[in-house]
């Protein structure tokens, strides 16, 4: 549960993230992150009274403490509610950190059709087939989303918070049958490659670089399995390629690696994905 529900046991503040969240300890000694107007203002430590708050969040990783500062309050309490509809849903295990992640998702989303920039979402059919119940958590949140905030989403994007919703699944084993080594030296390669091209140093136990680290990992199964994105219909390429030269050069390099370890070559959708990705991480360094 992420409401907060202690039956008159108080919080105490430790640290503010922004004025309007905090890491606290409830009264039986569990750390959490608590939301609501003014909660992160003023001195810390300090007793925080329940009629406060508005949202708790238990075992959150402390590498998202830094994107809860810059998510819209808005939108991570939408992601929070419905966080609490897909536990309802599911039948197993979700990470704590779906809230989190789920605001992440919606805010790009949103974001990006305020924006008027569309992205073509894959597996429409892979995904519906074998995720029923995820996918149709996702259709309620695009039009949930669509109506909240005012945007047009496309239906498409039920797929991609679906697929969010999929890999919060905790699970006691990695499944992946690639080699973890050699996974972890491709990610470090193309870590590298974006350090030295853009002159950037990623922080790399920020969620930023999680989410990077994340997309890449999926991006080299996929290029290992030969089951690489395609849709055919990759308008935003040839744009981001005009608007970011730097980044789709970096991720040019990193297809070229991937290349020639598994043999196959990126399309241009799944480089359009990186280049979005090399975007935003090297956009975070560079703010500090």
């Amino acid at each position: 549960m992420t409401t907060a529900t202690f039956g008159g046991i108080g919080l105490r503040a430790l640290q503010a993230i922004g004025n309007n969240a905090a890491i606290c300890v409830d009264g039986r000694g569990r750390q959490l992150i608590a939301l609501g107007a003014g909660v992160g203002f003023g001195s810390m430590p300090r007793d925080v009274p329940l009629v406060s708050i508005k949202r708790t969040f238990y075992g959150i990783d402390d590498k998202y403490l830094d994107l809860i500062e810059l998510l819209p309050p808005e939108e991570l309490e939408f992601a929070a509610q419905f966080s609490d509809i897909v536990r309802s849903q599911v039948s197993h295990e979700l990470s704590p950190n779906l809230p989190i992640t789920l605001a992440d998702h919606i805010s790009f989303a949103v974001r990006r059709a305020r924006e008027h920039m569309y992205v073509q979402m894959p597996l429409a059919y892979d995904v519906q087939q074998n995720y029923p119940v995820e996918y149709g958590l996702g259709e309620i949140a695009v039009r949930g989303i669509s109506k909240t905030f005012g945007v047009r989403l496309p239906k498409g994007e039920a797929v991609g918070i679906a697929l969010s919703i999929v890999n919060s699944t905790v699970s006691s084993s990695d499944k992946s049958t690639i080699n973890r080594r050699r996974k972890d030296r491709l990610l470090n390669s193309a870590t590298a490659i974006v350090e030295h091209d853009m002159g950037v140093t990623v922080n790399r136990d920020s969620f930023d670089y999680a989410r990077f680290a994340t997309h890449v990992c999926y991006l080299i199964e996929r290029v290992a399995a030969g089951s690489l994105l395609d849709t055919k219909s990759s308008d935003l390429y040839p744009m981001l390629s005009r608007q970011h030269p730097h980044e789709t050069t970096c991720a040019a390099k990193i297809g070229a690696i991937l290349e020639q370890t598994y043999g196959n070559t990126l399309t241009e959708e799944e480089l359009v994905y990186l280049i979005l990705h090399v975007t935003r991480v090297v956009a975070r360094a560079k703010d500090g």
